[in-house]
């Protein structure tokens, strides 16, 4: 049986329907030929997550109160890149400063992912190593537990849910396998 490939949609403008301060809502009609069709999309600030180590090779993760968990909960330092000044990875070594005290010599990129067709975010994940103790002043809205933890633990929390946000558990999972593998380096 031979397939034909279906034409390709035509897009329409994206038209803004609601703005939020982490979220906007755009709206845009596709058509299918002669039909139309709605989607909807919901854009959000691009993101930076580290996967900071330190010399004994042990990941730099934080433990805090998450509104939207009701609960502390475990993620890697990131945030939003919201200063259109940086670039990603100042908005990275900015982050990892912010929440954990430590800057880093070394930072690279791991790799951005955009986490679906109807979410328009972009999310840039780094590895960062050599860090140095550079604290900033604290933010009082902010409660923090920094610790480092072994990458086999951090591995196990991720795959046992322990640590509870999908993205921060994959990101965990595919460095541990990229290193084992070969396929990442500094």
């Amino acid at each position: 049986m031979i397939m034909q490939q279906a034409p390709k949609p035509r897009l329409g403008k994206l038209v803004k329907k609601y703005e939020g301060i982490l979220f906007s809502i755009y709206q845009r009609n596709v058509f299918f030929g002669k039909e139309k069709r709605v989607f909807e999309y919901c854009q959000r600030p691009t993101s930076v997550s580290v996967l900071a180590f330190d010399e004994k090779g042990r990941l730099l993760m934080i433990h805090e109160y998450r509104h939207g968990y009701k609960k502390n909960v475990w993620f890697l330092p990131g945030g939003r890149h919201d200063k259109h000044t940086d670039t990603p990875k100042k908005a990275a070594i900015r982050e990892l400063r912010e929440e954990t005290g430590y800057t880093a010599k070394d930072i690279k990129l791991l790799h951005k992912k955009s986490p679906s067709n109807t979410l328009m975010w972009d999310i840039y994940i780094y590895v960062a190593k050599n860090l140095e103790w550079k604290p900033l002043e604290s933010d009082d809205l902010e409660r923090i537990r920094v610790e480092f933890v072994p990458l086999s633990r951090a591995v196990k929390m991720a795959k046992s849910g322990e640590i509870e946000n999908e993205f921060i558990a994959y990101n965990i999972i595919r460095f541990d396998y990229m290193k084992r593998n070969g396929q990442f380096s500094w």
